[in-house]
């Protein structure tokens, strides 16, 4: 089976391979004038599906990151003050909400699956720029004893739990068996 990742990279396609090894991704980039601002990441991952008009089955995902208490950071970054957010927001016990959207044709219902992680805002950003805000999260994970960001677990061709889940869901909802962690 073969699907398009809305807004995708090779590094989150190479997450998806281990995930769901049955899937072909190809990458497309989100469509010229598309707003990424809708507040929740549900809905960013669903509008992000539904203004990419494709023949085929595709699929895009969205994060944030809020305080343990719910309070959304999104609106506390922009693209250039990572480093002055990691200062401030540092050392936060912070959760991650992923959101995948998944439409299987032109016109079908999109599907939504979402996985949650645990863990801390990083002293400063690290890992590639294209992933976001992966660079400034630090998970609360049992294989992350050196305290790596998300970004830095990807660059080294880790997929955390959280990714795992979403991923896994989608594997199961397309009926293709994600192997097991």
């Amino acid at each position: 089976m073969n699907a398009i990742f809305i807004d995708g990279n090779d590094l989150r396609v190479a997450e998806v391979a281990q995930v769901v090894p049955g899937l072909g991704v190809t990458v497309e980039a989100l469509q010229t004038g598309f707003s990424t601002a809708a507040p929740e990441p549900t809905h960013r991952a669903r509008d992000k599906v539904l203004a990419h008009p494709v023949d085929v089955a595709c699929f895009a995902e969205a994060v944030d990151l809020t305080t343990m208490d719910g309070k959304s950071l999104r609106l506390e970054l922009d693209s250039e003050n990572e480093n002055r957010f990691c200062k401030w927001w540092r050392e936060t016990p912070t959760k991650m909400v992923l959101a995948v959207a998944l439409r299987r044709a032109p016109g079908a219902d999109i599907e939504l699956f979402t996985a949650t992680c645990d863990g801390r805002i990083a002293d400063q950003p690290a890992g590639p720029h294209k992933l976001g805000w992966d660079r400034l999260f630090v998970p609360a994970d049992a294989d992350n004893e050196d305290e790596l960001t998300l970004a830095q677990l990807s660059e080294a061709g880790v997929v955390v739990a959280v990714r795992r889940a979403a991923y896994g869901a989608l594997a199961q909802a397309l009926g293709l068996a994600a192997p097991t962690a």
